[in-house]
């Protein structure tokens, strides 16, 4: 049967408030969401103190279960925005099987007029969400927002993370019990970081049993609005006499973390290399990227044209969902750009040119939700061409073209790059820790941290 995203099925009260249609359960106090969002969250997690206490350069995680309208996101974001010094960063992690829809999302959010300015940002990048982790970048790069789309058992064993403090907002145990499980709370444990805080809306005795048993230690506290009493607790560890939960190996090796001073040269100024300077500069890096012409994406990546599409197995590969999360990626970047002049989200429509291409196109539309991917018959396909076929094929409804170079500059233009046009770097010299770009007798720029994006002219260093 081929996969549909749900969308949260929602109806709405007569004072215009949101309430799950699966599980008959309100998304937030119908008295005043924004306070108890306040007090249950953002003052037991004691945010407040620690966005204050975040050094330059520090970074303060926060795990969520259940993002619903994203209210508690967007009131962290603004306590963080309110308290956090110039140079701290927000990553936000939330697990959602049941995303809302755009213009449910618009309709939510519009009841909060004093989150305007957080909101505008997250609608603006709610674009392309699809099954698995889904990242959004906001207030250039300061705020991350990364999305689980699915159920949490199966995204959250996916996922490697440090997580300072944990929202637990499912609906409530009764209407939802999976939300609420001994197997889920092992996963907070796992990802929890030494001293990791917790908090819940919920007092129900069985939920708190179960959160101490993953090592929490939970006690109930004064509620707020209709609740009598909450939950809060800190993460003690996984307890001894209990087995840990199994840690699959990922499927790469992490590199050991970077203690010293953060500056890093870029030598290529095509995609990858301003994607990586971009990547490093919203992470607090000072990039110095080199190119040794005279203009960022001179070479295969200065083609005045490429087609944004999604290259896809049928067979659920690990693959397909990194090419399913980095499309996504790609889109909500693309909206930082000119539509229309430096791209246009108009479709792609890859046509079939046998029969036996047009089964595999059926394979893979049948393995994928229709709003990523669908099959178009040679009539249809003609009516959306504009021209006669003699095939139908697939089409890809959130695709389209890109300027290659408006991107490599909308990137390059990012704080803490330094772009180094007319250096063409011909050796990478060691010394003293610090990676020395030469060209020739001229020393060009040095850094203890070199990611060559040259493409075959990287053979040119023996590294």
């Amino acid at each position: 049967m081929k996969p549909v995203l749900p969308h949260a099925q929602l109806d709405w009260d007569d004072q215009g408030l949101p309430r799950s249609r699966v599980f008959d359960d309100v998304y937030f106090s119908d008295l005043s969401g924004l306070d108890e969002t306040r007090y249950v969250f953002l003052e037991q997690n004691a945010l407040r103190e620690r966005f204050a206490a975040l050094p330059p350069g520090g970074r303060l995680v926060i795990g969520e279960t259940g993002f619903g309208t994203g209210l508690n996101f967007l009131c962290a974001w603004q306590l963080f925005e309110q308290h956090a010094v110039v140079g701290a960063r927000l990553h936000f992690v939330s697990v959602e099987k049941y995303p809302l829809s755009l213009p449910d999302l618009q309709r939510a959010l519009a009841l909060w007029p004093e989150l305007k300015p957080f909101a505008d940002q997250l609608l603006a990048q709610y674009v392309a969400i699809h099954q698995g982790f889904q990242r959004l970048v906001l207030d250039s790069g300061r705020v991350t927002l990364t999305l689980l789309i699915g159920d949490a058992l199966e995204q959250l064993p996916q996922l490697d993370a440090q997580i300072d403090a944990w929202f637990l907002d499912g609906f409530a145990p009764a209407k939802n019990p999976d939300m609420w499980t001994a197997e889920l709370f092992a996963e907070l444990a796992r990802l929890a970081a030494p001293g990791s805080t917790i908090s819940t809306f919920t007092s129900t005795g069985w939920v708190r049993r179960l959160l101490n048993s993953a090592g929490f230690k939970m006690k109930r506290t004064p509620g707020i609005g209709h609740k009598w009493e909450i939950l809060r607790g800190v993460f003690l560890g996984w307890p001894q006499e209990a087995a840990p939960s199994a840690v699959a190996k990922p499927w790469f090796a992490r590199p050991t973390p970077l203690t010293g001073e953060r500056r890093a040269l870029v030598i290529g100024a095509g995609l990858a290399g301003c994607a990586t300077a971009a990547s490093l500069a919203a992470r607090g890096w000072q990039v110095s990227l080199l190119e040794r012409h005279d203009a960022l994406a001179p070479e295969a990546s200065g083609n005045p044209q490429g087609v944004l599409y999604l290259k896809l197995s049928a067979h659920g590969t690990a693959l397909s969902q990194l090419i399913v999360s980095g499309f996504g990626y790609t889109r909500r970047l693309l909206e930082h750009l000119h539509r229309g002049v430096d791209w246009d989200d108009c479709g792609v429509l890859q046509l079939a040119f046998n029969a036996k291409e047009t089964e595999r196109q059926a394979q893979l539309a049948a393995a994928f939700p229709e709003d990523l991917l669908h099959t178009l018959d040679r009539e249809q396909a003609e009516a959306r061409a504009g021209v006669g076929l003699q095939w139908g094929g697939l089409f890809y409804p959130e695709g389209g073209w890109v300027h290659p170079p408006a991107l490599c500059q909308w990137q390059a233009a990012q704080l803490n790059i330094r772009i180094l046009t007319h250096h063409d770097v011909l050796q990478l010299r060691r010394i003293n820790g610090q990676w020395q770009a030469w060209d020739g007798e001229t020393l060009l720029a040095d850094a203890p941290v070199v990611v060559l994006a040259g493409a075959a002219e990287i053979k040119r260093f023996p590294y």
